[in-house]
Protein backbone atom coordinates (compact mmCIF):
# COMPACT_ATOMS: atom_id res chain seq x y z
CA UNK A 1 0.00 0.00 0.00
CA UNK A 2 2.92 2.40 1.10
CA UNK A 3 4.55 1.82 -2.70
CA UNK A 4 0.80 2.33 -4.00
CA UNK A 5 0.86 5.88 -2.41
CA UNK A 6 4.55 7.02 -3.35
CA UNK A 7 3.35 5.89 -7.03
CA UNK A 8 0.42 8.00 -7.01
CA UNK A 9 1.58 10.69 -5.10
CA UNK A 10 5.04 11.00 -7.26
CA UNK A 11 4.68 14.22 -9.61
CA UNK A 12 4.72 12.52 -12.67
CA UNK A 13 5.00 14.52 -16.14
CA UNK A 14 3.26 14.32 -19.48
CA UNK A 15 5.43 15.87 -22.78
CA UNK A 16 3.50 14.62 -26.14
CA UNK A 17 6.38 15.90 -28.24
CA UNK A 18 8.49 13.32 -26.39
CA UNK A 19 5.59 10.69 -26.68
CA UNK A 20 5.37 10.93 -30.17
CA UNK A 21 9.26 10.80 -30.24
CA UNK A 22 9.56 7.50 -28.99
CA UNK A 23 6.54 5.81 -30.99
CA UNK A 24 8.79 7.06 -34.08
CA UNK A 25 11.91 5.31 -32.52
CA UNK A 26 9.69 2.14 -31.36
CA UNK A 27 8.37 1.69 -34.90
CA UNK A 28 12.03 2.21 -36.43
CA UNK A 29 13.06 0.05 -34.06
CA UNK A 30 10.93 -2.76 -35.35
CA UNK A 31 10.92 -2.12 -38.65
CA UNK A 32 14.48 -2.29 -38.40
CA UNK A 33 15.02 -5.95 -36.77
CA UNK A 34 12.11 -6.84 -39.01
CA UNK A 35 14.61 -5.76 -42.05
CA UNK A 36 17.47 -7.12 -40.59
CA UNK A 37 15.62 -11.05 -40.69
CA UNK A 38 14.66 -10.50 -44.21
CA UNK A 39 18.22 -9.08 -45.06
CA UNK A 40 19.43 -12.58 -43.76
CA UNK A 41 16.91 -14.30 -45.62
CA UNK A 42 18.06 -12.29 -48.97
CA UNK A 43 21.65 -13.46 -48.07
CA UNK A 44 20.49 -17.10 -48.79
CA UNK A 45 19.17 -16.07 -52.19
CA UNK A 46 15.32 -16.90 -51.01
CA UNK A 47 13.40 -13.25 -51.61
CA UNK A 48 10.37 -12.94 -49.68
CA UNK A 49 8.85 -9.05 -50.70
CA UNK A 50 9.22 -6.74 -48.09
CA UNK A 51 5.92 -5.75 -47.01
CA UNK A 52 4.70 -9.70 -46.78
CA UNK A 53 8.32 -10.34 -45.17
CA UNK A 54 7.85 -7.80 -42.25
CA UNK A 55 3.71 -8.96 -41.74
CA UNK A 56 6.04 -12.01 -41.71
CA UNK A 57 7.84 -10.92 -38.94
CA UNK A 58 5.60 -8.78 -36.68
CA UNK A 59 3.09 -11.99 -36.58
CA UNK A 60 5.50 -14.18 -35.74
CA UNK A 61 6.43 -11.72 -32.93
CA UNK A 62 3.25 -11.68 -31.24
CA UNK A 63 4.12 -15.13 -30.60
CA UNK A 64 6.73 -14.69 -28.03
CA UNK A 65 4.06 -14.19 -25.61
CA UNK A 66 3.48 -18.22 -25.89
CA UNK A 67 6.45 -19.36 -23.48
CA UNK A 68 9.66 -20.66 -24.90
CA UNK A 69 9.18 -18.82 -28.37
CA UNK A 70 8.54 -22.02 -30.11
CA UNK A 71 5.17 -20.56 -31.75
CA UNK A 72 7.18 -17.46 -32.96
CA UNK A 73 10.16 -19.99 -35.00
CA UNK A 74 7.37 -21.86 -36.20
CA UNK A 75 5.05 -19.22 -37.68
CA UNK A 76 7.70 -17.63 -39.10
CA UNK A 77 8.41 -21.36 -41.23
CA UNK A 78 4.87 -22.06 -42.04
CA UNK A 79 4.48 -18.40 -43.43
CA UNK A 80 7.43 -18.04 -45.14
CA UNK A 81 6.38 -21.66 -46.82
CA UNK A 82 4.94 -19.87 -49.44
CA UNK A 83 7.06 -17.84 -50.96
CA UNK A 84 8.97 -21.10 -51.59
CA UNK A 85 11.74 -20.79 -48.63
CA UNK A 86 12.62 -24.04 -47.60
CA UNK A 87 11.97 -24.84 -43.98
CA UNK A 88 15.64 -25.69 -43.56
CA UNK A 89 16.41 -22.17 -45.10
CA UNK A 90 14.13 -20.21 -42.57
CA UNK A 91 15.34 -22.01 -39.37
CA UNK A 92 18.83 -21.57 -40.70
CA UNK A 93 18.08 -17.53 -40.59
CA UNK A 94 15.99 -17.28 -37.17
CA UNK A 95 19.25 -18.41 -35.79
CA UNK A 96 21.34 -16.27 -37.59
CA UNK A 97 19.04 -13.56 -36.44
CA UNK A 98 18.65 -14.29 -32.86
CA UNK A 99 22.88 -14.68 -32.66
CA UNK A 100 23.17 -11.57 -34.56
CA UNK A 101 21.04 -9.95 -31.80
CA UNK A 102 22.86 -11.50 -28.85
CA UNK A 103 25.97 -10.41 -30.33
CA UNK A 104 25.08 -6.85 -31.27
CA UNK A 105 23.61 -6.44 -27.47
CA UNK A 106 26.17 -7.94 -25.54
CA UNK A 107 28.63 -5.63 -27.58
CA UNK A 108 26.64 -2.00 -26.85
CA UNK A 109 25.85 -3.05 -23.55
CA UNK A 110 30.30 -3.51 -23.15
CA UNK A 111 30.69 -0.60 -24.30
CA UNK A 112 28.22 1.65 -22.07
CA UNK A 113 28.66 0.18 -18.96
CA UNK A 114 31.80 1.75 -18.92
CA UNK A 115 30.15 5.17 -18.99
CA UNK A 116 27.65 4.52 -15.95
CA UNK A 117 28.85 6.39 -13.20
CA UNK A 118 27.63 4.23 -10.21
CA UNK A 119 29.95 1.68 -12.06
CA UNK A 120 33.29 3.35 -12.62
CA UNK A 121 32.85 4.49 -8.93
CA UNK A 122 32.11 0.90 -8.16
CA UNK A 123 35.13 -0.41 -10.28
CA UNK A 124 38.27 0.75 -12.51
CA UNK A 125 37.90 -2.54 -14.16
CA UNK A 126 35.00 -1.88 -15.62
CA UNK A 127 36.72 -0.91 -18.83
CA UNK A 128 37.39 -4.57 -18.86
CA UNK A 129 34.57 -5.44 -20.61
CA UNK A 130 35.56 -3.32 -23.63
CA UNK A 131 36.99 -6.83 -24.81
CA UNK A 132 33.77 -8.66 -25.43
CA UNK A 133 32.73 -6.81 -28.36
CA UNK A 134 36.23 -8.31 -29.94
CA UNK A 135 35.06 -11.77 -28.89
CA UNK A 136 31.75 -11.07 -29.86
CA UNK A 137 32.38 -10.61 -33.90
CA UNK A 138 34.99 -13.52 -33.47
CA UNK A 139 32.31 -15.82 -32.46
CA UNK A 140 30.40 -14.92 -35.01
CA UNK A 141 33.26 -16.08 -37.32
CA UNK A 142 31.51 -19.10 -39.44
CA UNK A 143 34.29 -21.70 -38.10
CA UNK A 144 32.89 -20.83 -34.33
CA UNK A 145 29.30 -20.13 -34.75
CA UNK A 146 28.91 -23.43 -36.49
CA UNK A 147 30.74 -25.53 -34.05
CA UNK A 148 29.29 -23.95 -30.60
CA UNK A 149 25.69 -23.24 -32.34
CA UNK A 150 25.75 -26.95 -33.89
CA UNK A 151 26.40 -28.11 -30.44
CA UNK A 152 23.92 -26.28 -29.28
CA UNK A 153 20.85 -26.96 -31.65
CA UNK A 154 22.25 -31.06 -31.11
CA UNK A 155 21.65 -30.79 -27.68
CA UNK A 156 17.72 -29.47 -27.68
CA UNK A 157 17.39 -31.64 -30.75
CA UNK A 158 16.76 -29.53 -33.33
CA UNK A 159 18.22 -29.47 -36.95
CA UNK A 160 22.10 -28.15 -37.13
CA UNK A 161 22.97 -25.44 -39.68
CA UNK A 162 24.73 -26.99 -42.56
CA UNK A 163 25.20 -23.34 -44.80
CA UNK A 164 26.65 -20.80 -43.18
CA UNK A 165 27.18 -16.87 -44.93
CA UNK A 166 30.74 -15.29 -45.36
CA UNK A 167 32.22 -13.70 -42.31
CA UNK A 168 32.14 -10.39 -44.39
CA UNK A 169 28.29 -10.76 -44.75
CA UNK A 170 27.83 -11.49 -41.33
CA UNK A 171 30.07 -8.43 -40.10
CA UNK A 172 28.30 -6.20 -41.60
CA UNK A 173 24.90 -7.04 -40.53
CA UNK A 174 26.08 -7.10 -37.27
CA UNK A 175 26.87 -3.11 -37.59
CA UNK A 176 23.35 -2.92 -38.56
CA UNK A 177 21.87 -4.53 -35.10
CA UNK A 178 24.25 -2.57 -33.37
CA UNK A 179 22.68 0.53 -34.84
CA UNK A 180 19.21 -0.38 -34.06
CA UNK A 181 20.19 -1.21 -29.85
CA UNK A 182 21.34 2.06 -29.94
CA UNK A 183 17.40 3.42 -31.60
CA UNK A 184 15.98 0.65 -28.86
CA UNK A 185 18.06 3.34 -26.03
CA UNK A 186 16.48 6.16 -28.20
CA UNK A 187 13.52 4.81 -27.59
CA UNK A 188 13.19 4.36 -24.07
CA UNK A 189 14.88 7.05 -22.99
CA UNK A 190 11.93 9.23 -25.44
CA UNK A 191 9.73 7.02 -23.01
CA UNK A 192 11.25 8.32 -19.64
CA UNK A 193 11.53 12.04 -21.23
CA UNK A 194 7.69 11.99 -21.65
CA UNK A 195 6.83 11.31 -18.22
CA UNK A 196 10.13 13.32 -16.32
CA UNK A 197 13.33 15.03 -16.40
CA UNK A 198 16.25 12.71 -17.51
CA UNK A 199 19.64 14.61 -19.20
CA UNK A 200 21.26 13.59 -22.24
CA UNK A 201 24.21 12.20 -20.14
CA UNK A 202 21.99 9.37 -18.78
CA UNK A 203 21.79 8.04 -22.51
CA UNK A 204 24.43 5.75 -22.15
CA UNK A 205 23.28 4.09 -19.32
CA UNK A 206 19.48 3.79 -21.08
CA UNK A 207 20.86 2.10 -23.90
CA UNK A 208 22.55 -0.31 -22.04
CA UNK A 209 19.60 -1.07 -20.07
CA UNK A 210 17.41 -2.29 -23.12
CA UNK A 211 20.71 -4.47 -24.01
CA UNK A 212 20.59 -6.18 -20.56
CA UNK A 213 16.81 -5.94 -20.39
CA UNK A 214 17.11 -8.30 -24.03
CA UNK A 215 19.90 -10.27 -23.05
CA UNK A 216 17.87 -11.38 -19.70
CA UNK A 217 14.74 -12.15 -20.78
CA UNK A 218 16.51 -14.53 -23.36
CA UNK A 219 17.95 -16.16 -20.27
CA UNK A 220 14.69 -16.52 -18.77
CA UNK A 221 12.61 -17.98 -22.36
CA UNK A 222 10.10 -19.55 -20.32
CA UNK A 223 8.76 -16.29 -19.23
CA UNK A 224 6.66 -15.23 -22.77
CA UNK A 225 8.02 -12.57 -24.08
CA UNK A 226 10.49 -11.59 -21.09
CA UNK A 227 7.27 -10.45 -19.23
CA UNK A 228 8.84 -9.43 -15.87
CA UNK A 229 12.19 -9.79 -16.59
CA UNK A 230 12.39 -6.96 -18.56
CA UNK A 231 10.04 -4.43 -16.28
CA UNK A 232 12.91 -5.76 -13.27
CA UNK A 233 15.78 -4.39 -15.10
CA UNK A 234 13.88 -1.72 -16.21
CA UNK A 235 13.11 -0.91 -12.52
CA UNK A 236 16.99 -1.45 -11.43
CA UNK A 237 18.70 0.56 -13.98
CA UNK A 238 16.39 3.45 -14.15
CA UNK A 239 15.29 3.91 -10.46
CA UNK A 240 18.06 7.08 -9.84
CA UNK A 241 15.79 8.65 -12.28
CA UNK A 242 12.26 8.17 -10.11
CA UNK A 243 12.95 9.69 -6.74
CA UNK A 244 10.65 9.10 -4.26
CA UNK A 245 9.28 11.40 -1.62
CA UNK A 246 12.28 11.54 0.59
CA UNK A 247 14.65 12.36 -2.76
CA UNK A 248 16.30 8.77 -2.69
CA UNK A 249 15.80 6.20 -5.75
CA UNK A 250 12.32 4.57 -6.11
CA UNK A 251 12.03 1.08 -7.33
CA UNK A 252 8.71 1.43 -6.82
CA UNK A 253 7.84 4.08 -9.21
CA UNK A 254 10.32 3.29 -11.55
CA UNK A 255 8.23 -0.42 -11.65
CA UNK A 256 5.27 1.61 -12.16
CA UNK A 257 7.06 3.62 -15.46
CA UNK A 258 8.34 -0.07 -16.62
CA UNK A 259 4.87 -1.37 -16.56
CA UNK A 260 3.76 1.53 -18.43
CA UNK A 261 6.96 1.13 -21.29
CA UNK A 262 5.70 -2.17 -21.99
CA UNK A 263 2.15 -1.36 -22.07
CA UNK A 264 3.28 1.09 -24.64
CA UNK A 265 5.62 -1.32 -26.72
CA UNK A 266 2.71 -4.15 -26.86
CA UNK A 267 0.40 -1.32 -28.25
CA UNK A 268 2.48 -0.36 -30.96
CA UNK A 269 3.51 -4.25 -31.80
CA UNK A 270 -0.34 -4.87 -32.06
CA UNK A 271 -0.85 -1.73 -34.31
CA UNK A 272 2.05 -1.91 -36.63
CA UNK A 273 1.13 -5.52 -37.42
CA UNK A 274 -2.84 -4.93 -37.79
CA UNK A 275 -1.46 -2.07 -40.25
CA UNK A 276 0.43 -4.29 -42.64
CA UNK A 277 -1.84 -7.01 -42.57
CA UNK A 278 -4.36 -4.07 -43.75
CA UNK A 279 -1.89 -3.30 -46.31
CA UNK A 280 -0.90 -6.67 -47.31
CA UNK A 281 -4.31 -8.38 -47.61
CA UNK A 282 -5.48 -5.19 -49.65
CA UNK A 283 -2.36 -5.27 -52.15
CA UNK A 284 -3.41 -9.38 -52.32
CA UNK A 285 -6.73 -8.60 -53.57
CA UNK A 286 -6.00 -5.64 -55.13
CA UNK A 287 -3.59 -7.62 -57.31
CA UNK A 288 -6.11 -10.82 -57.96
CA UNK A 289 -7.16 -10.45 -61.31
CA UNK A 290 -5.06 -9.63 -64.08
CA UNK A 291 -4.91 -5.98 -65.72
CA UNK A 292 -8.07 -5.82 -68.50
CA UNK A 293 -9.13 -9.21 -68.07
CA UNK A 294 -11.56 -10.83 -65.30
CA UNK A 295 -9.24 -13.94 -64.84
CA UNK A 296 -7.41 -14.53 -61.47
CA UNK A 297 -3.77 -13.87 -61.78
CA UNK A 298 -1.55 -16.77 -60.02
CA UNK A 299 0.02 -15.29 -57.37
CA UNK A 300 1.79 -16.25 -54.49
CA UNK A 301 -0.15 -17.54 -51.22
CA UNK A 302 -0.01 -14.72 -49.12
CA UNK A 303 0.76 -15.32 -45.49
CA UNK A 304 -1.78 -16.93 -43.25
CA UNK A 305 -3.59 -14.46 -40.93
Amino acid sequence: MSDWDEIRSHDWQFDFTWLALSFVFFCGLYIGHASGWLIILWRFHHSVPFLPGVYIWFKSLLARYVPGNVLMIVGRVMMTEPYGVPKRVTLTSVAYEQALLAASATTVLAIALPLWPKLQSFSELIWLVLIIPPLAIIGLHPAVLGRVGNFVFRKLGRETIEVFLPFREIIWVFFYYCIFWIVSGLALFASVRTVTGIAWTDLPIVIASTSLAWLTSVLFFISPSGLGVREGVYAFTLDFVFLGNNGEPSVAIATAFAILVRFWQTLIEVGLAATLMAIVKYGHFKNRLEPGSGKTAPIKKPPAG
